[in-house]
């Protein structure tokens, strides 16, 4: 069938999966969507101090998204050092762990 994706193609498809950021102060909601949308991510403002942000969130591609976003954290963090972002959700350890190190 034309225009209709093979089995082969949903099985290696990522599923997607939201991400969701909260900030400590809601100066910053904006700008850091801006930001991550600059760099290709799809961030959704959903609060005034939430952001949401579109990725796979399983296998390996979900892996590299969460490493991705990390190192975006870690940039933003150096260019807005008073601006709180905290990962909520699944996958949340592991951006933590990676901003941690970037703080040290």
């Amino acid at each position: 069938m034309r225009g209709y994706p093979s089995l082969t193609t949903l099985e290696l498809a990522p599923t997607c999966g939201i991400m969701q950021l909260r900030l400590g102060d809601t100066i910053y909601t904006e700008r850091l969507a801006s930001f991550l949308e600059s760099l290709g991510q799809a961030a959704i403002v959903s609060g005034p101090n939430e952001i949401e942000l579109l990725a796979p969130d399983t296998g390996k591609a979900g892996d590299m998204a969460r490493r991705e976003i990390a190192i975006y954290l870690r940039v933003w963090s150096v260019l807005y050092p008073d601006a709180e972002v905290s990962v909520v959700g699944e996958g949340s350890v592991e951006l933590a762990e990676a901003q941690a190190v970037s703080a040290s």
